[in-house]
């Protein structure tokens, strides 16, 4: 199998991004219950409580934008993080179809642990990074994000035809 993923490198790169996805939730779901944090946060909350971090009370579309998420995936998360009782959710007074997002105290309380465990996770993907491989590694990333947004707005476009 390594000589065909070798004469084919075109593969490689979603293998290793999905093994490296998997990887990085197994890491994550550890250190959740090491901390003792995995009563109150769980795998897929951090964009939308790093989003609110920065600027809370802001509503779901401008989250959504902000991460390059799409409206049916926002929808889901801010349930989820609503569910886990780390924010509130009310109807913008000046746009009622909008919904506004913001950190309960109890979301507020964790800020500490989750910019502490962040860190650690970074330091620990970089760890034998230069920083000139970081600061690349972090824009490859968000290059191939964005690449991937751009596909699936195509898909979404063509509902979900494969032909051009």
């Amino acid at each position: 199998m390594s000589k065909q993923i070798a004469k084919e490198p075109e593969f490689q790169i979603s293998l290793f991004l999905g093994r490296a996805y998997y990887s990085y939730l197994g890491m994550l779901g550890r250190l959740l219950k090491a901390r003792g944090l995995d009563k109150h946060l769980k795998p897929g909350v951090g964009n939308i409580l790093f989003a609110l971090f920065r600027e809370d009370d802001r509503t779901a579309t401008e989250i959504g934008a902000a991460l390059g998420l799409a409206r049916s995936t926002m929808a889901r998360l801010v349930d989820k993080v609503r569910q886990l009782g780390l924010v509130t959710t009310r109807p913008d007074p000046e746009d009622g179809r909008a919904v506004r997002i913001s950190l309960t105290k109890e979301a507020r309380s964790l800020m500490p642990d989750c910019f502490e465990l962040a860190n650690h996770i970074e330091s620990t993907i970089c760890r034998d990074f230069s920083p000139e491989e970081r600061e690349s590694f972090a824009d490859l990333l968000l290059r191939a994000t964005s690449n991937i947004t751009d596909e699936l707005k195509i898909l979404d476009e063509n509902k979900f035809s494969t032909t051009p």
